[in-house]
């Protein structure tokens, strides 16, 4: 009598193994923040274990003549994969600062003087699993003098009207951020970062920082709001400021307070990074109601081409965003504009 012939089970194996290699991914980044082709492999090597157990080991021809099918598998849970994780990430932020990371009053001394400084002691990791410590400072009377200028604010009449402001608000809080700047250079010589490593460096310590609205009007209650306003809101009811002229905190008072939406964080990081002689610029879109940050560098990912020049764009309101690349929301380069260039 012949031995009954074994069963086909290719396309169940490819299917599953697929299904884990996708989810597997998607845990070693977010659960373990194992980032790149570390992450991928171990996705790998843990989906073929747990096919192999699970629906056995796939007869040669069966994976042969499945090449194709898998190929097609692969890229589309590639994509899927990466809006998932894209998704996955911006809704696990942590909406609270670590004690240790909470703004404090300390001092310095300057000139043989005691100077009182808020300073907020940073712990984070940038998106390629480099970890940085800073204490970022700035000066009480500073944080006193600066803090309502914004509403004496006057528009040029240019009819670019976010991009004056953020020039003003620049140019205004931007001498006053020596000690920050101070403190990012430290880690510059330190860690013996490259040009694009610093400024991954500086994004991600600003992505780390928990958001807050800041709105023009009074702050109203959770449930007035549309749902991703209130899901937020919900779970931290601190983290909202109203009667902010223009919604927007200018850079110290931001640094004194922690709390910050989109252009709030861009104007900061454009000030840091035009500081260190980078070519950035601030991209605003009306149809997304958000900011975001441009980087004249060379990357791969998004771009928008202005004045002749490739600016990278940079999401600066949530972690793990590289330059290049933008919530699946938020990324058509045709509703975003340039509103502001460094050089």
């Amino acid at each position: 009598m012949n031995a009954p012939k074994q069963k086909s089970n290719g396309c169940l194996w490819i299917f599953l193994f697929g299904i884990l290699t996708l989810f597997g991914w998607i845990f070693f980044e977010v659960v373990f923040k194992i980032h790149g082709v570390i992450s991928i492999i171990l996705a790998l090597v843990l989906a073929g274990f747990l096919t192999y157990k699970w629906v056995g080991r796939p007869s040669l021809r069966s994976i042969l003549t499945n090449l194709i099918v898998l190929s097609v598998v692969f890229y589309v849970f590639k994509y899927v994969g990466e809006n998932l994780l894209r998704t996955l990430k911006v809704d696990i932020e942590d909406t609270n600062f670590k004690k240790e990371e909470g703004v404090s009053i300390s001092t310095i001394i300057e000139n043989s003087d005691t100077i009182p400084v808020y300073s907020s002691h940073r712990i984070w990791r940038d998106n390629y699993g480099h970890d940085y410590v800073g204490d970022f400072m700035v000066r009480q009377s500073d944080y006193h003098s600066l803090r309502n200028h914004i509403k004496d604010f006057k528009p040029k009449g240019t009819g670019n009207f976010w991009g004056d402001l953020y020039e003003y608000v620049e140019q205004k809080d931007g001498p006053h951020l020596d000690l920050v700047m101070d403190a990012f250079e430290k880690i510059h010589t330190e860690k013996n970062l490259n040009q694009m490593e610093f400024a991954e460096m500086v994004v991600s310590c600003i992505q780390d920082i928990p958001y807050s609205f800041i709105f023009q009007d009074e702050c109203l209650e959770a449930e007035q709001y549309e749902h991703s306003i209130q899901r937020i809101l919900k779970e931290c009811p601190e983290c909202c400021m109203g009667n902010v002229p223009y919604g927007i905190q200018n850079p110290v008072s931001f640094l004194q307070n922690l709390k910050g939406d989109c252009d709030t964080r861009t104007v900061l990081i454009y000030s840091i990074l035009k500081h260190f002689n980078y070519d950035v610029a601030i991209l605003n879109s009306s149809h997304y109601r958000h900011s975001i940050l441009g980087i004249n560098l060379p990357t791969n990912g998004l771009n928008k081409v202005y004045r002749g020049k490739k600016y990278a764009v940079w999401e600066t309101t949530a972690k793990y965003y590289e330059a290049g690349t933008l919530p699946s929301n938020f990324d058509d380069i045709s509703y975003w504009d340039v509103v502001l260039t460094s050089k």
